[in-house]
């Protein structure tokens, strides 16, 4: 597993000035433009999982899966090499964009409240995951370039079903004081037992997505 990461850490080293630069860029919108710190840590976790999820499509390149299974790595392992290497990147380039974001904010550069901070920061993470959890399986399924089409099919469906629902709930006039009420409770529960909630239910989506993973590629023929 470690020729693994050695060979990922290059293919990523590759493309590191095309990343560094779209890293300067959300830096500069962030400093220049009434973006909070929201946009910053969503834009830069999200560019951390895209920088995992091109190694894989970098691996089945000109048909080279075959190629990496000759190697002595199981498929297991290879799944759970792609999963540490996503969760890895998106926690250092995380915690880099919040380091930034709190310095800014300590600055009186651009004030926001250590609450929506918080916020923002576990939003980002959240969503990085949610993006690892949601891709991995579906680029080992269908492969780079029908994947993409998948996954675009998927966001749009999503974006649908998510708009239509709202639509209907309007119409009839779906009563969700039951769901803020909730949301509150937990909110009142304090900052730290919410990130360790947020924490348990963003491990078990990478366990259960990196399960799906492994058997996927367990099935697949090369």
């Amino acid at each position: 597993m470690k020729g693994m990461f050695v060979k990922d850490m290059e293919i990523m080293r590759g493309n590191m000035k095309t990343f560094i630069g779209v890293y300067i860029i959300a830096i500069f919108c962030f400093l220049s433009t009434s973006a909070g710190p929201s946009f910053l840590i969503s834009y830069v976790s999200v560019l951390a999982a895209v920088m995992a999820l091109n190694t894989i499509a970098s691996d089945d390149m000109d048909n080279g899966m075959p190629y990496i299974f000759t190697f002595p790595i199981s498929r297991k392992e290879y799944v759970k090499e792609k999963y540490l290497l996503g969760a890895g990147m998106v926690t250092v380039l995380w915690a880099v964009a919040v380091a930034i974001a709190i310095g800014v904010n300590a600055s009186g550069y651009r004030m926001v409240s250590w609450e929506e901070l918080i916020a923002s920061a576990a939003a980002g993470l959240f969503l990085a995951v949610f993006a690892n959890a949601v891709v991995f399986p579906v680029q080992l399924k269908y492969g780079s370039s029908t994947g993409r089409l998948v996954l675009l099919v998927l966001v749009f469906g999503i974006m649908a079903v998510g708009w239509i629902g709202v639509e209907l709930c309007q119409k009839m006039k779906v009563d969700f004081s039951g769901l803020k009420n909730l949301g509150l409770r937990i909110w009142n529960l304090g900052i730290p037992v919410c990130l360790a909630m947020l924490f348990v239910l963003m491990l078990l989506m990478l366990l259960i997505s990196c399960t799906i993973s492994i058997k996927i590629m367990e099935k697949k023929e090369y």
